[in-house]
């Protein structure tokens, strides 16, 4: 390593003159021309310099007057995340003060009548190299290894540091969490390497699109956050904002490729919004989720309705596991028919949870509080094992013995419990086989989709069949096709109920039904209200329809008009 000490800037406190000049001296001696070598001959300049000035290596005489030169080390130490080179000096050798030196922060003690050009230059080197060192380390332990933004670690130590300062000046700050949008789509079509690259362009954006003073960190995964100082108001906070959004109008060259980035961003404002780090982390985390829950490609500040809704959703957390534990939940039916004959051939079970005033809660919240935790596969259970529970029912009693359609979350299938519960129900049932067919959210992505179809395939082995729910609203649809052992596919009623509207929903849907016949694939149109709507799709050879047109959900108990009618059965 070469060390350039023409531009070395020193700082020598000595209160002893004729030492200053020594000292000066056997430096340049050692070193030949330094840049700058500054003089402090007592306590108080010498703390006015390292305040005011930058150096590159100090010389602190222990023994300054009435005033001792350790506490000067304490005021280098705060002033630098890794400071220069320290070295005492002293005119005895005493080992407690050097011991102590060494505690306070320096790096070497050296005695004066002992100092000489070679020991300087030694010194100093070996200093050096460690320093080095040091900063490769601190910036394994700081920084981020993919991107060079700050780690989690260093941020969390940041954002404490920045509660302090306002709380000293009276000025308030934002904590901004930013979550790439549909990540996961770019590593799943692209590749890992392909989205380490989007990761550190985005962090460029990021840290090219806000001013010196604030502070951008990766905190893992597609997660990034910013603290943003000194908010005046939220008016030049949303501008702030607004520009960072404006970052990724422009789409991102990775290998090649032209990629579409969009960001939902949420924003707590310290101390408005929380009274700790904790507090604000928090808080700043369910304003990104409210921004998501908005559509994505957005922002939301989060505020007390916010945190009401949060508690409001933990109090329906309990009362779910409440009701799965006491059996309280229901299960509405609602038939699926052939369009040509309108006749059964298949019952979706869909879950209800009534309130304390008898009315239902929106099942779709229900669902997405459960997939937030392990309560998802014990919901999951008790809907399967109720939904079964009725069909075999049913059986016994000759009214129905077609198909019955379960809901499952992709979350299920994260173990095999699900799976296994499945097989060894069936096992125990025989007269289930070929009867149950499993409804996967075309929303929801599924993860590690190599153990996901293993467990699917053991379900379709024993004559499960898998359906694909709102087909048409994601990214995956294409993939699952290709992926998935699906029989039927469900188009989502948002194209469904345009058809009469929007040419392009038609033209889309025509598109679906025809890919299907192609691959074998029953299609199931959802969410049909009209018969206009109804004579169109059978226009379309649309084979299968469902929707309040038709039946309403309802409870078993109220189905028996329904079985009036003979069902097609099927196997």
């Amino acid at each position: 390593m070469t060390i350039n000490y023409n531009r070395m800037e020193v700082l020598i406190v000595e209160d002893d003159e004729d030492d200053y000049i020594l000292l000066k001296e056997l430096l340049e001696e050692a070193f030949g021309v330094v840049g700058k070598i500054d003089w402090a001959e007592d306590f108080s300049s010498a703390r006015l310099l390292i305040k005011q000035s930058d150096y590159q290596m100090y010389f602190i005489d222990n023994r300054l007057g009435a005033e001792l030169g350790l506490d000067l080390i304490l005021s280098i130490k705060q002033k630098y995340e890794i400071a220069p080179p320290i070295i005492m000096l002293s005119g005895v050798d005493d080992r407690r003060t050097d011991i102590k030196a060494m505690n306070y922060g320096a790096d070497d003690y050296l005695i004066k009548s002992q100092l000489s050009p070679l020991l300087l230059e030694r010194t100093v080197r070996y200093i050096l190299n460690h320093k080095i060192f040091e900063e490769k380390l601190n910036r394994l332990a700081h920084y981020d290894a993919l991107t060079g933004l700050y780690n989690r670690s260093i941020f969390n130590e940041l954002m404490s540091a920045a509660i302090e300062e306002s709380k000293r000046t009276e000025k308030a700050f934002a904590l901004v969490t930013i979550d790439l949008d549909d990540f996961k789509y770019v590593n799943d079509n692209y590749g890992h390497p392909a989205g380490d690259l989007l990761l550190t362009k985005v962090a460029r954006r990021l840290k090219h699109s806000v001013r010196s003073a604030d502070i951008v960190a990766r905190l893992g995964g597609d997660e990034f956050s910013l603290l943003i100082k000194n908010v005046e108001n939220n008016f030049n906070l949303v501008k702030i904002i607004e520009t960072i959004m404006r970052v990724f109008d422009t789409p991102i060259q990775v290998r090649g490729k032209e990629l579409t980035v969009s960001i939902s961003a949420g924003i707590a404002i310290y101390p408005h919004d929380a009274i700790d780090s904790r507090e604000l982390i928090e808080h700043s985390d369910r304003a990104m989720y409210q921004a998501k829950d908005k559509g994505k490609n957005t922002y939301s500040f989060y505020n007390q309705d916010l945190h009401q809704q949060a508690k409001n959703r933990h109090s329906l957390e309990l009362k779910l596991t409440a009701a799965i534990q006491q059996n309280s939940l229901i299960l509405h039916y609602q038939p699926i028919l052939t369009l040509a004959s309108q006749k059964i051939i298949c019952f979706e079970a869909l879950l209800r949870f009534r309130d304390e005033q008898g009315e239902f809660y929106n099942t779709e919240e229900l669902i997405s509080i459960a997939e937030q935790s392990p309560l998802i596969n014990d919901l999951g259970l008790w809907v399967f094992d109720a939904a079964c529970a009725q069909l075999m029912k049913w059986q016994q009693g000759q009214q129905y013995s077609g198909k019955i359609a379960i809901n499952v979350s992709p979350k299920q299938f994260k173990t095999s419990a699900f799976t296994e519960h499945v097989l060894s129900v069936v096992k125990q049932y025989p007269q289930l086989c070929h009867k149950l067919i499993f409804e996967l959210t075309e929303r929801d992505l599924l993860d590690d989709q190599s153990t996901t179809i293993e467990r699917l395939q053991r379900l379709v082995d024993v004559g499960c069949e898998f359906s694909l729910d709102d087909f048409g609203t994601g990214h995956s649809s294409l993939t699952y096709l290709r992926t998935l052992p699906l029989t039927i596919i469900k188009i989502d009623k948002s194209i469904v109920q345009k058809l009469l509207d929007d040419p392009r929903e038609l033209a889309l849907c025509k598109a679906i039904i025809t890919m299907a016949q192609a691959l074998d694939i029953d299609v199931v149109a959802e969410g049909i209200e009209s018969q206009q709507i109804a004579k169109l799709l059978e226009s379309l050879d649309c084979p299968q329809v469902q929707g309040y047109s038709f039946a309403r959900p309802k409870p078993a108990d109220q189905l028996e008009f329904i079985f009036s009618q003979p069902p097609e059965t099927s196997t």
